[in-house]
């Protein structure tokens, strides 16, 4: 019969002075440690490089939005800048053709202030570059006045013309101007 023992024991029967401790291998020791470490460490820059790709990623996805807005921004101006640039074409063209046309208005402002009192028009028509009237006026002298006094807008008259004089049946002078109008 065998004794079974649950534990299993081991006996060295070799003289204590042979026996040789077993000291711990400092090397081995030494690049366990060190391979732990870098395995921390290449753990921990894995993750923070995995954060900083994940951030730059968001990033990204966040400058890709950005650009797309400036994009539809830029096409906007460039719609609108087409637009002002027709509005300056056409306000040009006015320009052009406003310069090319006499003052209509400081004309007719400038005739009324110089016609006197007993001076009346029956008829008055403008060309571009002239005017003619027709009228009635009770003395000479004041036709004389208006006459000068329309020469002294050479800006706006650079010439005026007497065309006829005729006394009508109740003393009235029916009289014909024409002037030619100074364009700018």
């Amino acid at each position: 019969m065998e004794l079974k023992s649950v534990y299993p024991v081991k006996i060295n029967l070799l003289p204590h002075q042979y026996i040789t401790k077993r000291t711990p291998d400092w090397v081995r020791l030494f690049f366990i440690v060190i391979l732990i470490l870098l395995s921390f460490l290449s753990y921990f820059f894995y993750i923070n490089l995995d954060v900083k790709t994940s951030s730059l990623g968001g990033d990204i996805e966040f400058l890709e939005l950005k650009l797309a807005n400036l994009q539809e921004r830029e096409k906007r101006i460039e719609e609108v800048q087409t637009q002002i640039n027709v509005k300056e074409e056409k306000m040009n063209t006015l320009k052009h053709l406003i310069k090319g046309e006499p003052d209509w208005l400081k004309i007719v402002y400038i005739l009324g202030r110089c016609m006197p009192r007993d001076l009346h028009w029956d008829r008055v028509s403008f060309d571009s570059s002239s005017f003619n009237c027709q009228g009635q006026v009770y003395s000479i002298f004041s036709l004389s006045q208006f006459i000068y006094s329309l020469g002294q807008y050479r800006d706006l008259f650079s010439q005026v013309d007497f065309e006829s004089l005729i006394l009508g049946e109740e003393g009235a002078y029916h009289f014909e101007l024409s002037g030619k109008l100074e364009t700018p």
